[in-house]
């Protein structure tokens, strides 16, 4: 069966910026309305529309489009790397988690500015709209995976001599243990692959797949619950937006990412 996914959600993603200068037109206003007032509250407000407007100007106009943006996770593509479910049944999973969560992390936007993306990384990318199943190939989601291929590599998913099915690089099958129940252990994969692989997986499934200068394969960790390269081939990689590099919640799950 073909995973459904619905894309990574942006935290604050609704803030345009429209709507961040406006703000800031606000704040300023206020701020110079405030100036001619000598009572004591009237100044302590001054400071704070402008400790407001330097932040929101940093936050939104210089950090979030050029080094940092944070997102939470919706689905289970990535577990037990990162989180993202509902407590109760879940009829795609099969599993029935007894709580609900979904990670919150921040994706460093300025490190394939400076480099490349690598093998093991955790990426997000603008995915193309042949991996939107959910609407019928009209939306481009935003997607985050593990980069499994990078220009030049051949990828191939088929079994091994005992019959287990694994992802091949370069003629060599990939070390890729299960996680552990915190995936400390990460880089891991929730569990073995399914053999066979589901009828659409038909990119690198069965035959090898050789990548282009600019393309990219990526997977997600719960292997048989992603939607990735495998159903609608390679990523380009002008696609990608940044490198997945912190949770900064739940607390209990704060921590750096490999």
């Amino acid at each position: 069966m073909q995973p459904q996914e619905v894309g990574a959600g942006e935290i604050l993603a609704n803030l345009s910026v429209a709507h961040i200068v406006l703000a800031a037109l606000v704040l300023t206003v206020l701020r110079f309305a405030l100036i001619p007032q000598r009572a004591a509250i009237a100044k302590s407000a001054a400071e704070l529309i402008e400790s407001l407007l330097v932040a929101g100007v940093l936050v939104f106009l210089i950090i979030r489009p050029f080094f940092m943006q944070a997102f939470y996770i919706p689905s289970e593509s990535m577990e037990p790397t990162l989180m993202g479910h509902d407590a109760g049944y879940n009829h795609m999973t099969g599993e029935s988690p007894p709580t609900s969560i979904h990670d919150k992390l921040f994706v460093n936007k300025l490190a394939y500015h400076l480099g490349e993306p690598r093998r093991e990384d955790i990426v997000v990318f603008r995915a193309p709209k042949a991996a939107d199943f959910e609407t019928n190939h009209t939306a481009e989601n935003v997607l985050i995976k593990r980069l499994i291929g990078v220009p030049g590599d051949t990828i191939e998913v088929k079994p091994d001599d005992k019959g287990v099915m694994r992802v091949w690089r370069n003629g060599k099958p990939l070390d890729e243990p299960t996680c552990d129940d915190r995936a400390s252990n990460e880089p891991c994969i929730k569990e073995p692959l399914q053999n066979p692989q589901p009828e659409q997986a038909e990119f690198g499934v069965g035959k090898p797949l050789k990548l282009g200068p600019d393309e990219l394969f990526v997977m997600g960790d719960n292997r048989n619950h992603s939607n990735d390269s495998r159903f609608w081939g390679p990523l380009k990689r002008d696609r990608v937006i940044g490198k997945a590099s912190f949770i900064f919640w739940p607390l209990n799950r704060i921590h750096i990412l490999h």
